[in-house]
């Protein structure tokens, strides 16, 4: 990466584990360059027929590894070696989440980071899978390891009202509500009383396929204190359609859950992570209180409640080393985000932020263009690419380490027609 710089010199239930323990030094090297941090521009892209509902298949990734290949061909900006870099309602009387009638652990910390799965043991489909052996060493170190699970509500609820949490909170989302989270998830975490969130499209129960869960199932994950998550009802790119029928999606999959379930869920997650001005406008009148799309990073008590960040885990970015990476990781808060909207209307994109503390050592990674960064001064960021990106989904991380060898990371994910 080029760097100009101006003005000065060159980021249910509530599980208690171990007290925390440092990092186990700082990780550097190939097994991070690829997974977690991006996506490339058909990052978690959706594959839809006339015969079958739309679902999660492909992932294509980049890095933000010192010269290394990222799955889209194209090899990151090199850094120096002197640098470590990081890559990516109304309810029934069966409550949506036990955990939100829960008093939620407190501390000092600001941030916590959230985790976001697909399937499990679903061998054909490794882009969105995650191995039954992978997710029993991310059980494994979320119950010995010195983390806080909390179920997402209070998560939200906590930083929203700008109360303290602990150190190191962890939350679970699983996205479309694939059969395999009831029959093989579920009984993990329940054994392990790990709180989690299943962001439901309702379409795709209703349509029946054999690979989804049936509305039984929804109901049976409910009443047990498991939280059910919005997702739309078809599944769609939201930022493709008009603002009426992004409305009649919502208002829709409302129906059904309203029908189902007694209740509409209060959380949401955009297909694709994908969203524009309009969309979040949408979701929110449609009475969210908060929203994830799927670009990396911790969120935090200054995020946008209704574009929150997760960290993607799948088959092949799986791995433990990627896993306590993000697990560990803290927020990079940054305010004046540029662009502001999630839908480019700009191609290339100029991007910038400004930080909310100096962070010299900070770089920045985008999935495509080779970039050049801007300081002005210790706090402004400017970001400028050689050329114009592909359409489909643009993302930039920007990392910094941070106290005890925990990376600071924001990540933004746009959508590019």
């Amino acid at each position: 990466m080029a760097v100009e710089t101006k003005g000065h010199s060159a980021i249910s239930a509530v599980m208690r584990v171990k007290p925390p323990r440092r990092m186990h030094g700082l990780i550097v090297g190939v097994s991070f360059a690829v997974g977690l941090t991006f996506g490339a521009t058909a990052g978690f892209a959706q594959i839809a027929s006339d015969s079958a509902p739309a679902t999660d298949e492909t992932v294509e990734a980049t890095t933000a590894e010192p010269a290394v290949t990222g799955a889209d061909g194209a090899e990151t900006p090199e850094v120096p070696t002197t640098e470590a870099t990081a890559q990516d309602a109304t309810q029934s009387d069966a409550p949506q989440s036990a955990d939100q009638e829960m008093v939620a652990p407190s501390g000092d910390a600001t941030s916590a980071v959230v985790f976001m799965y697909h399937r499990f043991g679903e061998g054909e489909y490794p882009s969105t899978n995650i191995t039954m052996e992978q997710f029993d060493q991310h059980v494994k170190e979320l119950t010995s390891g010195p983390y806080t699970v909390m179920g997402v509500p209070q998560i939200v609820s906590a930083l929203a009202d700008g109360k303290g949490l602990p150190d190191r909170t962890i939350g679970i989302t699983v996205d479309d509500a694939y059969r395999s989270v009831y029959e093989k998830a579920w009984p993990v975490f329940r054994e392990h009383n790990l709180p989690f969130t299943v962001f439901v499209s309702t379409e795709q129960l209703d349509s029946g396929y054999a690979n989804y869960m049936t509305w039984d199932m929804v109901r049976e994950l409910s009443k047990a204190g498991v939280t059910i998550g919005g997702h739309s009802q078809n599944h769609a790119h939201l930022p493709d359609f008009d603002i009426d029928r992004v409305k009649a999606e919502l208002a829709n999959s409302a129906a059904r859950f309203e029908e189902e379930l007694g209740y509409v869920p209060e959380i949401f997650a955009y297909p694709y992570g994908e969203a524009n001005g309009e969309v979040i406008a949408a979701v929110k009148e449609a009475g969210y209180r908060a929203a994830f799309g799927q670009q990396s990073g911790a969120m935090h008590t200054e995020s946008d409640f209704m574009y929150l960040p997760r960290y993607a885990l799948n088959e092949h970015y799986g791995a433990m080393d990627r896993f306590n990476l993000a697990a560990n990781s803290l927020p990079l808060v940054v305010s004046d985000v540029t662009p502001a909207d999630y839908t480019l209307t700009r191609n290339p994109p100029a991007f910038g932020f400004t930080l909310a503390e100096p962070a010299p050592s900070m770089n920045c990674y985008p999935s495509e263009g080779e970039p050049t960064m801007s300081r002005l001064g210790e706090e402004r960021v400017e970001i400028r690419l050689d050329g114009p990106v592909s359409s489909g989904r643009w993302r930039i991380n920007c990392t910094a380490m941070g106290p005890d060898s925990r990376w600071r990371w924001f990540g933004m994910l746009y959508t590019v027609p």
